[in-house]
């Protein structure tokens, strides 16, 4: 087994271990003091749900908007169970960390040499910052320009991590896997930011990239880190439905741009569950949305686009024409899209402080895999990409001002045995996507948690230790505590929707 041993690591190549890095390498002690860093991905590193975001970075700039209607609308749309601390702390850092990105030369749009911002839903103005309907590819560009002339940064691809434990000498050792060729290896650091994205896997239909399995948050559960509210998982309200399947993602962008909810009788139906019509925030609109579903007895309904200014559609959305033409074989400039709501963001996860650092000393999470306290209950739009760089910078500022990196190699470790189970992965997707989706019961969450626990003291011992194994061991770790803590839930409040305590 080899062992490579680091200042820091860093877990995840999407917007919050890259913005983390690029922060790290702009310090003073980075430059002076030689820290060697480890980036491991597992998989290529732009294989990563920010790439795949479409919407945009939300930060006040234009003279009629400020902090305070940001505020207001993030802890809104997050049902008052955000972090009002870390709500003005993230939005007051917007304006900042958007010149960042420009200085790193981020592509965004602009119409007259002023940057193009836009409204999405839940947002009382207009300060999505975006590049057309791809955003996040941009920004995942933007953070990986020049990685490779960095000489002290060790990129890792390919590399899934099994298992990690601290030594007495605060050390983490991380035991990890080729996503190749199974060959294991060892790493280790003083210090380890976990920046594993999303848990889409653990649902049958999902926005988030194939990898997005729970890694993260397995981690961090061996570590004895507190897992928060990781119960308030968004669904978005449009993903694309195709011959039965939903996954690809229509953007609230959309709806800020003037397109309506409508059912199968081409009737808008939004104003009948919130003022904000079609506008509203992404828990309103999803249960909205299945109550529509229901009472027409349509798996679907639509996406009135038609109603977006055709040239105004063609500039800012051509990411989303191509595909609806590619799948649908319909230009959504001329005809409605079929949508249902899919699994999309996961608002609670490893509770991190104001600096990004969990309960565990040295140990960090960034990103969607992280609990800040941010989101509260729900997510508001194109918050995410904004908490995902602010945080990069908060973590950066604390390990380059208060941490010192020992120069000896840590002592040989012995791991414990891994007693990985052979589970079912299309059985653990189909019981959360019953019992812990966009609605839920008492009886349905019950019986979840005990056929789960079931197919963890039942299942056998896997013989091989192999990606497949352990993605799906992290799966059903996170499914049992997030179906927990679901069910200790004493009412409902944004994502987390039980109509017993309706």
């Amino acid at each position: 087994m080899k062992e490579t041993h680091f200042d820091i690591i860093i877990v995840g190549s999407g917007v919050g271990g890259l913005s983390t890095l690029r922060y790290i390498t702009e310090s003073e002690i980075f430059k002076s003091k030689n820290v060697k860093i480890a980036l491991i991905s597992k998989s290529d590193l732009n294989i990563t749900n920010t790439d795949w975001a479409q919407g945009g970075i939300a930060a006040v700039k234009s003279i009629q908007d400020n902090f305070e209607k940001h505020i207001e609308d993030t802890i809104i749309a997050g049902a008052h169970e955000n972090d009002a601390y870390v709500v003005r702390k993230v939005i007051a850092s917007g304006p900042s960390i958007m010149n960042d990105l420009i200085r790193w030369k981020i592509h965004l749009d602009k119409i007259d040499d002023e940057f193009d911002l836009v409204k999405e839903g839940g947002h009382s103005e207009a300060r999505i910052w975006h590049w057309k309907d791809q955003t996040g590819h941009a920004l995942q560009n933007c953070l990986l320009n020049d990685l490779n002339n960095q000489p002290e940064i060790k990129i890792f691809e390919h590399i899934c991590i099994v298992q990690c434990q601290k030594d007495k000498e605060d050390v983490f050792h991380i035991q990890s896997i080729s996503t190749k060729n199974e060959d294991l290896s060892e790493f280790t650091a003083p210090i380890l930011i976990l920046a594993t994205g999303g848990i889409g896997c653990l649902y049958e239909k999902t926005t988030n990239q194939y990898i997005s399995t729970c890694d993260g948050i397995a981690i961090a559960n061996q570590l004895g880190a507190t897992i928060q509210d990781f119960s308030y998982v968004q669904f978005h309200p449009t993903g694309l439905y195709h011959e039965g399947q939903v996954s690809f993602l229509i953007s609230e962008a959309l709806r800020g741009a003037g397109a309506e909810l409508k059912n199968k009788y081409m009737e808008s139906f939004m104003s009948g569950y919130d003022k904000r019509g079609s506008l509203a925030p992404r828990d309103v609109v999803s249960r909205a949305i299945l109550a529509e579903m229901q009472k027409t007895s349509e798996p679907f309904v639509f996406l009135d686009t038609t109603l977006i200014p055709e040239d105004y559609f063609h500039t800012h959305f051509p990411f989303i024409i191509a595909h609806c033409k590619k799948k649908l074989n319909i230009d959504p400039s001329q005809n409605p899209i079929p949508v249902a709501p899919v699994q999309h963001y996961s608002c609670g996860g490893i509770k991190v402080d104001e600096h990004g650092e969990t309960n565990i000393p040295g140990l960090f999470a960034v990103g969607e895999v992280a609990c800040t306290g941010l989101h509260g209950a729900n997510r508001l739009a194109s918050n995410s990409l904004l908490e995902a760089v602010v945080f990069g910078k908060f973590i950066s500022e604390k390990i380059t001002k208060n941490y010192s990196y020992p120069t000896n190699k840590p002592k040989p470790f012995i791991f414990d045995a891994m007693k990985l189970k052979n589970l079912n992965r299309t059985k653990i997707q189909a019981l959360m996507s019953k019992y812990a989706s966009v609605v839920r019961s008492n009886e349905g969450m019950r019986m979840c948690l005990k056929e789960l626990l079931e197919m963890q003291s039942s299942s056998t011992i896997s013989e091989s230790v192999n990606l497949e194994v352990v993605e799906n061991n992290n799966l059903l770790q996170a499914a049992i505590i997030l179906i927990k803590d679901a069910i200790n839930k004493p009412s409902n409040k944004g994502t987390h929707y039980n109509v017993d305590l309706a």
